[in-house]
């Protein structure tokens, strides 16, 4: 009896889901009703996995919501969504603002001029725009030393701080330049400390949370971020011919107050991480 014990386990572990009877010695073993009816099938176990994998993976985020964490969660938020909606929105748009103040000398000078329906020439290839979009974009290596040689000496929290708001402020004054020499200047300034905000950013995003749940965090603020940079082009796009004006401070006024929402973020300077 003991060996046919053990010869029904073998076939139950073998043919699960299966209802065929188990014959021993010309009889016919059947198993149970009531097993065949509890047996999990394949398509459901499947299904089952999904979603305890899928709870699982939600467990992190959840955390990042519930108390201690869930304050700078939210601070953190609205800091990616402040700054990439500016950053990235105003970053796509200065060669339109480039070529604006060199036609009008201001880069909202000529936002109501009337479209051609003829199409430009494109000869001769006037290249002034591009030495203008690599000057800005060589302004960020100062930024980038400034922040290696004061990061642990100053905190990345006074350091996003600070550049956020500075760079809420040189995004206004992009507004009232008039020549084409001062928007240039003031958006190598923007784009030198605005780094210097990104920098600081990713310091104090990771320095903020417990190894566990430090990628989640950063997936979740990036992807805000993401959502936020898509929405700053659509706007400015929507709004640089009619209303140059108001892109520019609604940029300024997002710049402004993920600054401000800096300054509620613990202190990270000279911390242990855990």
């Amino acid at each position: 009896m003991e060996a046919l014990t053990v010869f029904q386990k073998i076939y139950k572990l073998n043919n699960r889901g299966a209802t065929k009877p188990f014959p021993v010695s010309g009889l016919m073993i059947r198993p149970k009703d009531d097993e065949v009816k509890n047996r999990p099938s394949h398509s459901s176990s499947r299904s089952q996995r999904f979603i305890n994998q899928l709870t699982q993976a939600l467990v992190p985020l959840k955390q990042l919501f519930v108390r201690p964490l869930a304050s700078r969660s939210v601070v953190l938020v609205i800091i990616f969504f402040c700054i990439s909606f500016g950053y990235y929105g105003l970053w796509m748009w200065f060669p339109e603002l480039f070529k604006r103040a060199e036609d009008g000398g201001s880069p909202c000078a000529n936002m109501s001029r009337a479209q051609n329906a003829e199409n430009e020439k494109c000869y001769p290839v006037k290249t002034a725009v591009y030495m203008e979009g690599f000057i800005t974009a060589a302004s960020n290596l100062p930024g980038n030393i400034f922040t290696i040689l004061l990061m642990d000496r100053i905190g990345g929290k006074i350091l996003l701080s600070v550049s956020l708001l500075v760079s809420g402020v040189s995004v206004f004054v992009i507004y009232v330049v008039k020549t084409k020499t001062q928007s240039l200047i003031v958006s190598c300034v923007f784009s030198g400390v605005s780094v210097i905000s990104w920098n600081a950013l990713d310091v104090v995003g990771t320095e903020l949370y417990p190894t566990q749940l430090r990628s989640s965090a950063l997936g979740v603020f990036t992807g805000v971020g993401r959502v936020a940079a898509i929405m700053g082009n659509v706007v400015f796009g929507q709004l640089v011919d009619s209303s140059c004006a108001v892109p520019l401070l609604m940029v300024c006024v997002l710049l402004l107050a993920g600054g401000l929402a800096a300054l509620w973020l613990p202190q990270t300077k000279q911390t242990q991480l855990t």
